[in-house]
């Protein structure tokens, strides 16, 4: 299943940005009251919630193409926790998602600010998955293809190769 660890990278950025924006909207449309940013909020983060459910399923595709590649090295630890937290991240997004698909049919200031509160430690805990994601590739080069590899692996093409 290499094609869905190749699609992590882009469906891990489209979870994390619907996530982050969708509280945003939701945080903006309370404090001003304006019912167009809620929904907004509300369509992004039921979005999003899925999208973490893609980025789950690509991201433990990917770990099984890299995983014995990086035992014994540094960045093995930090693939089983990227690994561990993303197991438990679809769920938090689904609760997330679970509690504005309520508030958007039950109106409740309350509640509304108990969610926001939610959002916002959801929306850091998947910018910490990020942050992690992003050591491995640039820090340590995790799935990363250099481009030695690619040109031995005909991967590389250029047009200036054809003369």
């Amino acid at each position: 299943m290499e094609f869905l660890a190749q699609m992590h990278p882009p469906v891990v950025h489209f979870a994390v940005a619907l996530i982050i924006i969708g509280v945003i909207f939701d945080i903006l449309g309370f404090i001003f009251r304006n019912d167009s940013l809620k929904h907004a909020g509300f369509w992004t983060i039921i979005v999003g919630a899925v999208a973490v459910w893609g980025a789950a399923i690509t991201g433990h595709q990917a770990e099984e193409l890299v995983e014995e590649a990086v035992k014994g090295t540094g960045a093995y630890q930090l693939l089983e926790q990227h690994e561990e937290f993303g197991e438990i991240l679809p769920w938090i997004a689904s609760v997330l998602g679970l509690f504005r698909l309520f508030l958007h049919f039950k109106k409740h200031n309350l509640l509304f600010g108990l969610y926001l509160i939610a959002g916002i430690v959801v929306a850091g805990m998947i910018g910490f998955q990020g942050r992690i994601g992003g050591k491995l590739v640039y820090e340590y080069g995790v799935g990363v293809k250099t481009f030695q590899q690619q040109i031995e692996k005909g991967h590389y093409y250029h047009e200036e190769d054809e003369d």
